[in-house]
């Protein structure tokens, strides 16, 4: 990092607090480590500041005139609360630290080496007894003069920094390993990524045994596209919980496990959708299906499902930020994703009442009515849910929005499992079954009377090479 005028400060800022915020919940001690590498250059011509500020002081730090702020405006309610040997001794709060930090040794306001962790040359301490609440790191190029006001820092000042937040004392990890690393609201998300990951490992027992139980030599198309949905989600968790468990014990993760998992999860959604629009439009359910009517349809969904990883990619890299309170359901590519989710919802209703109406049989216009109206309900859910969260603290919004998503996932592909499966009562709905199989014996009959013609045929080739036997008698 490097610091040059006071007037570029907030910008640094706010870069920085994107990636460095953190959690402290009641009762336990937050400890904010900085380590400087051998390769640093000691020698400097001025210093900045490194801060801890809780989110109640955030907003002075990143006000609409940023340009026209300075030192003294930034920093005078984090100065109420600091605690500096010579200027802030009255202050309650160990949130601050001069860097850079000599080479080779702590920083300057380490006065008891002990309270440090080893291997670091700082260490901060931060309780917070009654609720949980961000507190975000901020590297801020401002000094204190000899009268203790606020100054820009003189030269240019650079500082490399290796920081390690932790939720409770490093020392401690022991205890709960998977709360250590993680910030408060998304703590228990290991143990919640592990549990999913157990169930759709059922599930795909569950569809194995189905598979093995229709005793045939391919699989229907529509058990495909189940298979696919399953094995992909499984795929995704098992990333996710990569990702997660890896974090629990570094602090960093496995960044590529994490987007790739969440590739396959959205994957598997649009293929779920995919599948349910193709059923509703009278596949698998039809024995007369027009082949080029469903291309057109796999066509459109591929538009909308590369419009949905499109804004999947720019809310993932560009868009998502904690620091502004700013998610997917209060950003402009969650916004299009959740429309693209409606059009399938609405495309869905469509064709699924278009089937209804042409149905003879009343029993299975009921099947289809409830088929209907349960993943309708599965179509439109994301909407509501948007809207729900949106009064919930952001404390707990990220553990509600990945249990109830991942919930209603599985109970839809589970549902799907049992309307499937080869010895229930809901296959006799399921027609084009039987054509399918028809023309795979018959496919299968053609080329078994191939293959014995073949054989006839080699064999009067092989006979034909021979003279015959009388002629041999008459020599």
């Amino acid at each position: 990092v490097d610091f040059t005028e006071g007037k570029w400060l907030v910008k640094l800022c706010c870069r920085v607090l994107h990636h460095l915020e953190f959690m402290v919940i009641s009762t336990f001690i937050a400890s904010v480590s900085l380590k400087v590498p051998r390769v640093y250059i000691a020698i400097f011509t001025g210093r900045a500041v490194l801060f801890i500020v809780p989110q109640t002081l955030l907003s002075s730090f990143f006000l609409d005139s940023v340009y026209g702020q300075t030192c003294e405006s930034m920093l005078q309610n984090v100065s109420r609360l600091a605690f500096e040997t010579k200027c802030m001794p009255e202050g309650k709060g160990d949130i601050m630290r001069w860097v850079p930090c000599p080479k080779g040794s702590l920083c300057e306001d380490e006065t008891d080496p002990t309270k440090v962790i080893k291997g670091y040359q700082m260490t901060l301490r931060i309780e917070e007894p009654y609720t949980p609440e961000y507190w975000y790191v901020l590297l801020v190029g401002c000094n204190l003069d000899a009268n203790c006001s606020w100054i820009p820092s003189a030269g240019d000042i650079s500082v490399s920094y290796d920081i390690w937040l932790t939720n409770g004392s490093p020392l401690l990890q022991y205890l709960n390993p998977f709360t250590h690393q993680f910030s408060f609201d998304e703590q228990d998300s290991a143990e919640m990524y592990l549990i999913f990951l157990l169930l759709y490992v059922i599930l795909c027992l569950c569809q194995w045994r189905a598979l093995y139980l229709v005793q045939q030599p391919r699989m229907l198309p529509r058990q495909k596209l189940l298979t696919c949905i399953i094995a992909t989600k499984t795929v995704g968790l098992i990333l996710q919980s990569i990702n997660v468990v890896v974090f629990a014990y570094d602090g960093r993760g496995v960044v590529i496990a994490r987007l790739c998992g969440e590739m396959c999860r959205s994957w598997s959604v649009c293929v779920l959708c995919l599948l349910l629009i193709l059923l509703s439009r009278g596949w698998s359910f039809n024995d007369v299906s027009s082949s080029s009517s469903n291309r057109v349809t796999v066509l459109i969904w591929a538009i909308l499902t590369t419009a949905h990883f499109a804004l999947l990619f720019v809310n993932f890299f560009f868009i998502d930020d904690i620091l502004h309170d700013i998610d997917v359901f209060k950003s402009w590519p969650g916004y299009g994703m959740l429309v693209i989710r409606m059009i399938e919802a609405l495309w869905f209703l469509t064709e699924m009442r278009t089937s209804i109406d042409k149905e003879q049989d009343d029993d299975k216009a009921e099947f289809l009515a409830h088929i209907g109206a349960g993943y309708l309900v599965w179509f439109v859910y994301p909407s509501g849910l948007g809207v729900i969260v949106s009064f919930i603290s952001v404390l707990w919004r990220f553990k509600i929005i990945l249990a109830i998503t991942t919930i209603a996932n599985f109970l839809a592909i589970a549902c799907l499992v049992h309307l499937f499966w080869p010895t229930g009562v809901n296959k006799r709905y399921f027609l084009a079954d039987v054509s399918f199989y028809r023309r795979m014996n018959r496919a299968n009959s053609a080329e078994m009377e191939d293959f014995e013609q073949l054989l006839i045929a080699n064999e009067m080739r092989s006979d034909s090479d021979f003279p015959p036997e009388d002629n041999f008698q008459g020599i």
